[in-house]
C-alpha cells in the first residue's frame, strides 16, 4: 500500500514539465519497442489471423478464446497505462471531467485517421489530430484576412469539426490502413522515384 507521503514524494520528483515530459516519452518508447516485438512474434501473428478470419485462424489450429483474452488484457494493459500517464503529466489529478466523451472520440479518430492496427499509425494519427487545430488556428484567421471573410473562434472550431468528419469518412471508405499506408506508399515511391520499372 502506498502512503499518501509516499505520493507526495513521487510528485516532487517529477515537478517540472519536462521532467514528466521525459518520463513519459521513456515509458511510451519502452512500451512502443514491446509491442512491435509482440506484433512479430507467434503471438502477434496469431492476432492477426484472428483478426483477419478467425474461421480459418481456427482450422489452422489458432485457439480463439485465448488469443482474443490475451489480445484484450495487452490492450487494456496499454489503455491504463496511457490513461496513468494522461492522468500525472496532463491533467495533474484524477477526476471523471478530465476523460469526457469528446476525448473517447479523439482517441478514436486518432486511430481511424493514423490506420487501424498499425504501431506507426497510432502516432501518426496522434501527431495529426493534435496538430490539425494548431495549424487551422493560424491559418484559417490568414485566409479569412486574405479574402476579406468575417471569422470567430466559433466558426473556426466549426470548421475543425466539419473537417475531421470529412476526414474520417474519407479514411473509412478510401484508405482504410489511414497514414501509415500512406506513408508506406510514399516511402516505396520515394524509393523507385528516379527509374520506376
Amino acid at each position: 500500500m502506498i502512503s499518501a507521503q509516499k505520493v507526495v514524494i513521487l510528485g516532487h520528483v517529477f515537478a517540472s514539465p519536462r521532467e514528466k515530459y521525459l518520463l513519459v516519452l521513456a515509458i511510451v518508447t519502452v512500451l512502443a519497442l514491446a509491442a512491435k516485438n509482440l506484433v512479430r512474434s507467434s503471438t502477434g501473428r496469431a492476432w492477426m489471423a484472428v483478426r483477419d478470419m478467425d474461421v480459418a485462424a481456427e482450422v489452422i489450429g489458432i485457439r480463439l478464446l485465448p488469443t482474443k483474452l490475451l489480445a484484450f488484457a495487452v490492450s487494456s494493459f496499454y489503455c491504463g497505462v496511457a490513461g496513468a500517464l494522461y492522468a500525472f503529466c496532463y491533467l495533474g489529478s484524477v477526476e471523471p471531467d478530465g476523460f469526457s466523451l469528446d476525448m473517447s472520440f479523439r482517441i478514436l479518430f486518432m486511430i481511424i485517421i493514423g490506420g487501424m492496427g498499425s504501431i506507426l499509425g497510432s502516432f501518426l494519427g496522434a501527431a495529426f489530430i493534435l496538430l490539425l487545430p494548431i495549424f487551422l488556428d493560424i491559418a484559417l484567421p490568414w485566409l479569412a484576412g486574405l479574402f476579406g471573410l468575417p471569422f470567430s473562434g466559433a466558426t473556426v472550431s466549426h470548421i475543425q469539426i466539419l473537417l475531421f468528419g470529412t476526414l474520417i469518412m474519407f479514411f473509412l471508405i478510401v484508405e482504410p490502413h489511414g497514414l501509415a499506408r500512406l506513408w508506406q506508399i510514399g516511402k516505396e515511391k520515394l524509393r523507385l522515384w528516379p527509374f520506376p520499372h
